[in-house]
């Protein structure tokens, strides 16, 4: 399922034109919901990119093996888009053109940002988790077919983290209580 949001609004004086302008939000359910297929959800994130000019991927914790099995949907995407009537295989530039933004948001991110002993940024993390992996086989394949979908098809893409706010769980739940 797929929300959709419309909200007018005025920029004022921080615009050339001066005029309104309308924020479109989609918002569609989780990949991989417990009660669709496969196929639904390759449906309805390849809508959802397709119609975005800013995608804005969340979840929790860090970019692992199992964060990138559920991106494997990028990879399925690139095989059923096609960007010309005449049908044929879509190339990853071709469908690019049409991508939008990519932002990988981290939430309760717990690690420190640190590469070969020095502090990096969350975009390099990013970019560090979209490597190919080495090795060999049909496991090492298909792992390095998704990071390869994800830079193929995102050339702009971004990733922030947000730590967790507090680390009691009942101070989490009362959060708009509690001072800092």
């Amino acid at each position: 399922m797929v929300w959709f949001k419309k909200h007018r609004f005025e920029f004022g004086e921080l615009t050339i034109d001066h005029h309104h302008h309308n924020l479109i939000l989609l918002d569609s359910e989780g990949i991989n919901a417990y009660d669709h297929t496969g196929t639904y959800s390759t449906q309805i994130f390849s809508l959802v990119v397709l119609l975005s000019s800013l995608f804005i991927y969340n979840q929790m914790g860090g970019i692992d093996k199992a964060a990138l099995d559920c991106l494997s949907l990028v990879t399925e995407m690139m095989k059923h888009i096609r960007v010309r009537a005449s049908g044929g295989k879509t190339t990853a530039p071709e469908l690019r053109q049409f991508s939008p933004i990519f932002v990988w948001l981290l939430r309760d991110f717990y690690l420190d940002l640190v590469e070969d002993n020095s502090k990096i940024t969350p975009r390099d993390y990013l970019e560090i988790g979209l490597r190919p992996v080495q090795g060999c086989g049909k496991d090492t394949a298909a792992k390095n077919e998704v990071r390869e979908s994800i830079r193929a098809l995102f050339r702009d893409r971004e990733c922030f983290t947000l730590v967790r706010p507090l680390n009691s769980e009942s101070e989490l739940q009362q959060l708009d209580q509690t001072p800092f």
